[in-house]
């Protein structure tokens, strides 16, 4: 049974967004740390970044960028050789990324991470929310099957969770359980970033969030919106985001096209929480000195899921290469601290295009 606060309609809290820093298929040949650039390049626009460690699968490595509100930005590396201390060989460990579940990834946003899921009973009200429109659906369809209608149903379900981990810089062991969508199979699942994943954390959060690293010398206080792209049968997409986000809407109320596509620009939008309040921002924490608990609190922040219909060769073309869902990120900045050829509203949009990163 749903937890009461998964039933009453609780918004669920942005954990973490995921930054590919490089290209798993030549990680091998990798001679500089992508990842090592990313730190300098991010650290250059002001944001305090925190290295994070090797994960537990020893295939990966990250460093994040954390937010005052808790959500904080991954950068992962795909590792080039197994560590000397593992003994694993080589080949061995070159056909264990083959496997990993991002190997197919290329560089740039790559997946997103909403927090929980499992004690708040969350992605089991999700899973039976979807369940049972999908069974309305198939209902309605055989009646109306005479008419050659044609009925869309949502296709998301979240597998049973599974354990991860990784040690940090200081040898401390961090211990989660997430959940990913189902693959696509006949017409139930989703690919990888299409909708988002979950996790529970199993220790401390704090020791994975570091919010005492949370201040920036750019004095960005989050993420602002994100931005989700999509091509094909664009209705299911926002039908799948939408239950992901605990948020469910019936398909009659949006702007579809003949083609039983969503209509471009007319799209409502959908709201994810932050984890934690945002305190106000203190510029002598930007070195990790002093304990942003001190700070007085601001009000829940909510950021802004925007769901984008493919338009224009860019679009298509960012599509083929990185597949549909999550596309752009947009984080908050002090307009005096960005680019110069950022716009002029403190927003700075972030369209990688690794090694380099460029505000759009």
């Amino acid at each position: 049974m749903a937890s009461r606060s998964a039933s009453s309609g609780a918004i669920p809290a942005l954990d973490h967004l995921i930054l590919l820093v490089n290209d798993p298929r030549t990680a091998s040949s990798q001679i500089d740390s992508a990842l090592e650039r990313a730190i300098c390049t991010f650290s250059a626009l002001g944001f305090q970044v925190v290295r994070g460690g090797l994960h537990a699968d020893g295939i990966t490595s990250n460093a994040l960028i954390v937010f005052p509100d808790g959500v904080y930005i991954e950068l992962v590396q795909f590792e080039a050789a197994p560590g000397l201390s593992s003994g694993e060989k080589r080949a061995d460990f070159e056909a264990r990324r083959k496997r990993h579940w991002w190997y197919n990834s290329r560089p740039g946003w790559i997946d997103w991470c909403l927090q929980d899921g499992i004690s708040d009973g969350m992605i089991q009200s999700i899973n039976d929310n979807a369940h049972r429109l999908r069974q309305t659906a198939h209902e309605e369809e055989q009646r109306e099957s005479q008419d050659g209608m044609r009925i869309v149903a949502p296709r998301l379900r979240y597998l049973p969770p599974q354990e991860g981990g990784r040690v940090t810089m200081t040898g401390e062991e961090l211990r989660w359980k997430v959940s990913f969508p189902a693959p696509p199979e006949g017409s139930v699942g989703n690919p990888r970033s299409a909708v988002p994943f979950w996790c529970a954390d199993l220790t401390a959060r704090q020791l994975r969030v570091p919010l005492t690293r949370s201040v920036h010398e750019n004095r960005s206080p989050g993420i602002a919106e994100i931005t989700l792209l999509y091509a094909r049968d664009t209705v299911a997409a926002y039908l799948d985001v939408s239950l992901a986000l605990n948020q469910p809407i019936d398909a009659a109320t949006l702007p579809i096209s003949s083609e039983l596509q969503l209509v471009p620009n007319q799209i409502p939008h959908r709201l994810l929480a932050a984890p934690a309040p945002a305190p106000k921002p203190d510029t002598t924490l930007a070195k990790g000195e002093g304990h942003p608990h001190h700070q007085a609190q601001m009000p829940q922040r909510f950021i802004r899921v925007i769901v984008k219909v493919a338009e224009d060769p860019q679009d298509f073309a960012w599509i083929e290469r990185h597949g549909e869902g999550l596309y752009e990120v947009a984080i908050y900045v002090a307009a005096d601290k960005l680019p110069a050829t950022a716009p002029p509203d403190g927003i700075g949009k972030f369209i990688p295009n690794i090694p380099y990163l460029t505000f759009g």
